[in-house]
């Protein structure tokens, strides 16, 4: 089991090591398309995860953890050589489809796999401390995926491609060195009456538990207001004339907020109840929001937001997984995925059209103002929602 999880932190490590991460939107424009066909790729990306994520979870839970892995790298090789070769608009896009795949083949499948790990030797109780070290190491190496990624790319942005695609080759060596894990009680029949029946299992755990929904909604809904803010903020600063090396820094700073939340948040989970973090983190990123447009504050504005929001993820991933059976584990936890690309499709294109037309300090501003009220109505819902539980309880 150790061996394994030991394995599994230099893959993981390996996976995030993206040294294009922060570049490609900077990449596109460089290329010669328009922050529109940024938003468009971004959002294809979502759609395609959404339209993914569930199938590609139940191909991790009926036939195997790392065979869904291995299908996500060799996807991911496919989509960095059609990105690099890309003249034309059908080119990205069907790279950004693909990229959505290879993400879909990860996500759900990550936790699963160590969870699994875990109920081996029955340490599940240690799982939130793992989540956390994963989250260390994690930001580690998107820290310095940015940093050196960014330097990289002021020498050649195809550079920069090319050795993803090294990486991605090293990943999938460390993979085969890692333990397959299988649903030892599945007897295939027929594939699609399978992924059906996985469907609707995981439907009537959804409607046996509500709590399964809420703790999926509000990673989906300010997660990815995180996401779209760091990924708009490379063109943001670049507009303010700040160098593409500055730009990178900052971001590592961003990473390093992350990893304390990794360290803190098993002692945050003990301390604090379910009800308590689901409506007290997303504020924190809300919050932080307001300063993405004005600069210098937007530096310390995302990394405050990025600290909550590793603790959310952590804190829900570990929810999860604790509700959830082994054989339906990656299934629902795709589901996080998919309501966090569903939310992503309406996000980042929004702030892109928007940011074309009135450029991006309005874009962030009106982004602000929307996850408010968003909020507004989440917490009412939320309230209720552990209120309902409680005279339930209180009935029986």
């Amino acid at each position: 089991m150790k061996k394994n999880l030991y394995l599994n932190y230099l893959f993981e490590f390996l996976l995030n090591f993206r040294l294009t991460s922060l570049l490609w939107p900077t990449f596109l424009i460089v290329k010669g398309f328009s922050l529109i066909d940024v938003g468009i790729c971004e959002s294809l990306f979502h759609i395609t995860s959404v339209l993914g994520e569930m199938p590609t979870g139940i191909i991790s839970d009926l036939y195997g953890r790392r065979l869904s892995r291995l299908l996500g790298r060799i996807t991911d090789i496919v989509s960095i050589l059609l990105l690099m070769m890309a003249q034309s608009e059908w080119l990205i896009y069907l790279s950004f489809i693909l990229s959505a795949l290879s993400y879909t083949m990860e996500s759900g499948t990550d936790s699963a796999y160590v969870y699994d790990l875990l109920m081996e030797t029955s340490e599940q109780d240690t799982f939130a401390k793992i989540q956390g070290r994963r989250e260390v190491v994690i930001q580690i190496a998107t820290l310095l995926a940015t940093t050196i990624g960014g330097m990289i790319a002021g020498l050649s942005y195809q550079l920069t491609y090319g050795l993803s695609i090294l990486i991605v080759m090293i990943s999938i060596c460390v993979l085969m060195q890692m333990k397959e894990i299988k649903n030892q009680d599945y007897v295939k029949t027929n594939i699609l009456n399978d992924m059906k029946q996985q469907v609707v299992m995981s439907y009537q755990m959804i409607q046996k538990d509500h709590q399964i929904f809420y703790l999926i909604l509000s990673t989906s809904l300010f997660s990815a207001t995180l996401t779209t803010c760091y990924y708009y903020l490379t063109n943001y600063w670049s507009e303010l004339g700040i160098s593409i090396s500055s730009i990178s820094i900052f971001l590592a700073l961003e990473n390093i907020a992350g990893m304390i939340a990794g360290i803190l948040t098993y002692r945050i989970l003990k301390k604090y109840s379910q009800k308590t973090l689901l409506i007290v983190l997303p504020i924190g990123i809300i919050i932080s929001v307001i300063g993405i447009p004005f600069y210098p504050i937007s530096i310390l504005a995302i990394c405050t937001m990025a600290f909550f929001e590793s603790i959310l993820y952590i804190a829900m991933t570990t929810f999860l997984n604790e509700k959830v059976e082994s054989h339906l584990r990656a299934t629902l936890l795709s589901v996080l995925s998919l309501g966090f690309s569903l939310a992503m499709i309406i996000y980042f294109p929004l702030v892109g059209f928007i940011g074309e037309l009135f450029g991006l300090k309005i874009a962030y501003i009106t982004l602000f103002v929307i996850v408010c009220i968003i909020y507004l109505i989440y917490q009412y819902v939320i309230r209720k929602q552990y209120i309902d539980c409680s005279l339930e309880k209180h009935n029986e």
